[in-house]
């Protein structure tokens, strides 16, 4: 009698089995398969169960339950079109429009000047070229490697800045250059930093639902960058990475991925960072304890009579004679430093007129908002997160930008995403468009919360997935 109850379960767990391996069979998308076999065997106890209540043996609830889930093929059939790599055709489609903008005025500015300081726009289309060829490299690389690294490579990141702060040229200002020559350039460090923000993104992943410890290593994660970039000295990077990395910090902590108090986390991370540092920097203001870098900047900034008064009322300036359309009669090819990189607004305005410039903002603000439409949509936490980071580097870039552009900000170092010249900063904004079309590519494929340690086998994949 126990042998035959034996083979009755052994014959019902094959025929559950046949029945998962069938419609796993016409699933293409091998990355898919795991979750899919996890979300049918779900549904699968889930309907025994209700089978059992309604009055069924155990028996005889697995085999209607195995007949309620419809034919196999079919099943898999429809699951694999749901399942599928996606492709962000619209995101491509904004950044395609903007990359024929940007090869346009770069090409009509390198035709009109032979000033040597200019070649980054004779060189654009080069730059936008191997920035494509790095966006599709990550498109099919997959993000969730990046995160599954993360922590490696931004300690080589990292390693890389302060290994440049050391051995590498031109270091003017904070204008680190790594000293690799490659393709007629050096790495500039100050762009590439920028690439951990999203890389941040897996490294705080790795401590979900590790409670408060896990959220301390976090923000050390997030500190050990800023602090770097503020020795080199680069303050609006060190900024533009604190903000960037901080607002995907509260994101994580609002989705309940470190299981603490919100409230008390949030506030006391943003303390930390906003509280702390003002006072400190405060202190050895006032005390003058600041380096001699720092001093030069702020008074730049609050002074008269030098540079950067002279580049901001020079804005200013330009500004009231802009027209609507057309030229403003100012040469500012002659007048205004980098007009074709940090300022690359005001040339456009002052050429072609002051919509010129709002078409280019409104280019960028709508690929900026579908490349947030596309992270906060995920399902994936990961990819939501990661995508999130991307878009807080394109978007801080852009704010700042303009509104150095219109003079209402300091004159800083600063470049509008995939319009303004400069090689390394062209490839940053690139590579944050692979992860998210990374992101959107799997957005069908990946759970809600996925495993990102070491790879096994499938079943262990299984095993670690989080409910």
């Amino acid at each position: 009698m126990r042998k035959k109850i034996y083979d009755k379960k052994i014959e019902n767990e094959k025929l559950q089995d046949k029945y998962l391996e069938k419609v796993l069979e016409q699933i293409r998308c091998k990355k898919a398969k795991p979750y899919i076999a996890k979300e049918l065997e779900s549904h699968l106890e889930d309907q025994i169960a209700d089978n059992i209540k309604s009055g069924m043996n155990k028996e005889q609830a697995e085999k209607e339950a195995v007949r309620d889930m419809g034919d196999p093929v079919e099943t898999g059939v429809e699951l694999d079109r749901i399942h599928k790599p996606q492709i962000a055709w619209k995101l491509l489609l904004l950044v395609g429009l903007l990359s024929i903008a940007g090869i346009i005025i770069h090409t009509i500015i390198a035709q009109n000047t032979g000033a040597a300081n200019f070649i980054s726009s004779r060189k654009y289309i080069v730059h936008v070229i191997i920035g494509n060829a790095v966006m599709c490299g990550i498109y099919f690389l997959d993000y969730t490697w990046i995160a599954r690294h993360a922590k490696k490579i931004g300690v080589a990141l990292m390693a890389a800045c302060i290994l440049a702060s050391v051995f590498g040229i031109n270091i003017v200002n904070g204008n680190i250059y790594w000293p690799l020559y490659i393709s007629g350039h050096y790495i500039f460090m100050k762009a590439f930093i920028l690439l951990y923000v999203p890389v941040y993104g897996g490294i705080i992943y790795h401590y979900h639902g590790s409670g408060y410890s896990g959220l301390v290593k976090s923000f050390l994660w997030l500190l050990l960058p800023v602090f770097i970039m503020l020795q080199a000295p680069a303050f609006m990077t060190a900024s533009t990475l604190a903000i960037c990395m901080l607002v995907m910090l509260t994101v994580a902590i609002l989705n309940d991925w470190f299981h603490v108090s919100k409230i008390k986390a949030i506030a006391g991370i943003w303390g930390v960072s906003v509280i702390a540092p003002a006072v400190v920097f405060a202190v050895m203001y006032v005390g003058d304890y600041l380096s001699a870098y720092y001093k030069a900047r702020i008074t730049a900034w609050i002074g008269s009579g030098n540079e950067t008064n002279y580049i901001a009322n020079l804005i200013h300036g330009m500004l009231k004679q802009d027209q609507m359309i057309g030229a403003n009669g100012v040469n500012i090819s002659q007048k205004l430093p980098d007009y074709n990189a940090d300022y690359i607004l005001t040339y456009l305005s002052a050429t072609y007129g002051i919509i010129a410039g709002i078409v280019a903002c409104a280019m960028l603000a709508v690929l900026i908002l579908a490349v947030f439409r596309t992270a906060v949509k995920q399902k994936n936490q990961l990819g939501m997160v990661m995508g999130c980071g991307c878009g807080m580097v394109l978007l801080t870039s852009f704010l700042l930008n303009v509104l150095i552009n219109v003079g209402a900000f300091p004159t800083v170092m600063t470049f509008l995403p995939f319009l303004s010249a400069g090689g390394n900063y062209i490839v940053v904004c690139y590579a944050m468009l692979g992860i998210v079309l990374s992101v959107y590519k799997n957005k069908n494929i990946y759970p809600k919360h996925l495993y990102i340690g070491k790879q096994g086998n499938s079943r262990k994949i299984l095993r670690n997935i989080m409910d």
